[in-house]
């Protein structure tokens, strides 16, 4: 039985690219019968949190990626946490160490970097070895303990590249337990997918030079290896890694042009409206600090979006689960045929490895905007009122004090017409909120004389209608919609006074969804006195 597993490290949210590998994982195990694992790798104490290990599982609950075994599945409380399996690291630890294929390494972070220093200066690569000369004695610092690596070539055949050789003088031997007594990545990965059985390990091509060290140590320890497939990265449509520096560079820029335009080039005025030190600004703007959850502070303070970049950014910005997927899919894989919009279902059915390319997967984001756009005229009315709650239910809008009737209204409005349903409820503001009124649209559209008139014309039309419904309301409004030589002036003064802007959806429907009494104030708030 074909057996996947994602391992993701909970040391922030879950990476737009860390949830197509999961996609991919799980696609290739249901798609053949098998079992998707989810397994949580916090052995790096210092970074993992137990925050993001939860942020993690509800990503990937909100994407429909279920798993078989793991957190809160399969009946083994904590086994899918590595923090909660040091005792069966440390069993093979052990007999690494009996059978010699393991030794205790003493150097200190300081000496390593000279070493490096060293053989750079003599023009060759460093590779430490047990054999070299200049290790450090035991008692010298805290040992951490080393894998003899095989002084042979490893190859083996990657179900996407190909076959993969490294030569012998290529090898390091691998550091398998820290000083702190926390086994490495390296050796905890190759310990569980033996002991949890997977036979297929589908991972991003960054991945692919640790395979040589991971079957090392699958011979060393008497086990078979799975077979290994190693996918494209994603790139921003630039030809950038997709990373989450992206945020903080793009929160950077508009700082840099935030102070300029502000004239804050200390940036004391943004300390105060952003409630952060000075210091930590300074740090920030300086490149001594990537902390993505400060970018996202400092840019809402300035009012610039920052790239989607983690899952959760996606979901913020109003992003349907099955669009999303859909999408991930194809950055790096395709069918075969020329197809776009295709079912979770349909994903199941088709994928294969075969399908995914050798080269990195551009991620295009006007194309996922219109194809969640697609998803969102596509999906009946209930799943859309639950995606829109669920939307709702990360962000902050005043959409999501409407009732549910309105928003049922607000969703048929607005489906033609938009991409996301962050972009659906910025738009839709108005109807809860005074508008900001553009104010190039108010001098074309408002406060001419024949503007003027048309709203006063409006307003005495509408004012005497009490059956606020869009048969009540709709000989009125024929009657508005004629005023004047030119038809549609009158709606677009109307629409301006009502929304703010010259865009919104259609007229008869936005005035029954504000209501009678917040339509008539506008008006009138719109009438100049003569």
């Amino acid at each position: 039985m074909i057996k996947t597993r994602f391992a993701p490290s909970p040391t922030g949210f879950l990476h737009v690219g860390g949830a197509r590998t999961a996609l991919f994982n799980w696609l290739f195990a249901r798609h053949h019968g098998g079992q998707f694992v989810l397994r949580i790798e916090d052995t790096d104490q210092v970074r993992s949190t137990a925050e993001s290990a939860a942020g993690i599982l509800e990503d990937m609950l909100w994407l429909g990626l279920n798993w078989d075994e793991g957190p809160q599945v399969g009946g083994k409380k904590n086994g899918y946490f590595q923090s909660m399996r040091l005792a069966i690291y440390e069993e093979y630890l052990q007999q690494l160490l009996k059978e010699d294929r393991a030794y205790e390494a003493y150097e200190s972070p300081q000496e390593l970097a000279a070493m490096r220093k060293a053989c750079e200066a003599a023009k060759r690569p460093f590779r430490y070895r047990r054999n070299m000369p200049g290790r450090s004695k035991a008692g010298a610092g805290p040992a951490v303990l080393r894998f003899e690596m095989p002084h042979e070539d490893i190859t083996f055949q990657d179900e996407i590249l190909g076959p993969i050789t490294v030569k012998a003088d290529e090898h390091d031997d691998i550091v398998i337990r820290k000083s702190d007594g926390f086994p490495t990545y390296h050796f905890a990965v190759v310990v569980d997918d033996h002991l949890m059985g997977i036979t297929h390990v589908l991972r991003a091509q960054e991945h692919l030079m640790n395979t040589p060290k991971h079957l090392g140590l699958y011979k060393a320890l008497g086990w078979t290896p799975p077979h290994h497939a190693h996918m494209p990265l994603v790139f921003n449509m630039d030809g950038t890694k997709m990373s989450k520096r992206d945020k903080t560079r793009a929160a950077r820029q508009g700082l840099a042009a935030y102070a300029s335009r502000q004239k804050d080039p200390d940036y004391r005025l943004l300390a105060e409206r952003a409630a952060v030190p000075v210091e930590v600004i300074a740090a920030f703007v300086g490149k001594k600090n990537e902390d993505t959850q400060l970018a996202q502070k400092l840019a809402a303070a300035i009012g610039v979006e920052l790239p989607e970049i983690d899952v959760q950014d996606f979901r913020r910005s109003g992003y349907m689960a099955d669009a999303l997927l859909n999408f991930i899919a194809l950055v790096g894989w395709s069918p075969g045929e020329d197809r776009e919009i295709l079912t979770r279902d349909q994903l199941l059915q088709l994928f294969s490895l075969g399908g995914i390319g050798k080269t990195n997967g551009r991620f295009d984001r006007k194309k996922l905007a219109w194809m969640n756009g697609e998803y969102i005229r596509a999906a009946s009315p209930d799943v859309l009122l639950q995606a829109l709650n669920g939307f709702l239910a990360v962000s902050d809008y005043p959409l999501a004090g409407a009732n549910e009737e309105l928003k049922r209204d607000l969703l048929e409005m607005y489906k033609e017409r938009t991409g996301t349903f962050g972009e659906m409820a910025h738009n839709a503001v108005f109807f809860f909120e005074e508008p900001q009124y553009d104010a190039k649209a108010v001098t074309k559209h408002v406060i001419t004389p024949e503007a003027q008139s048309f709203l006063s014309q409006s307003l005495a039309l509408l004012e005497p209608v009490h059956d606020w419904t869009l048969a009540g309301l709709e000989s009125a409004m024929e009657r508005v919609l004629s005023l004047g030589e030119k038809r549609g002036a009158a709606a677009q003064a109307l629409r301006v006074a009502l929304s703010g802007g010259p865009v919104s959806p259609p007229l008869l429907q936005t005035i029954v969804a504000l209501g009678r009494d917040r339509t008539l104030s506008r008006i009138k708030a719109n009438i100049r006195p003569t």
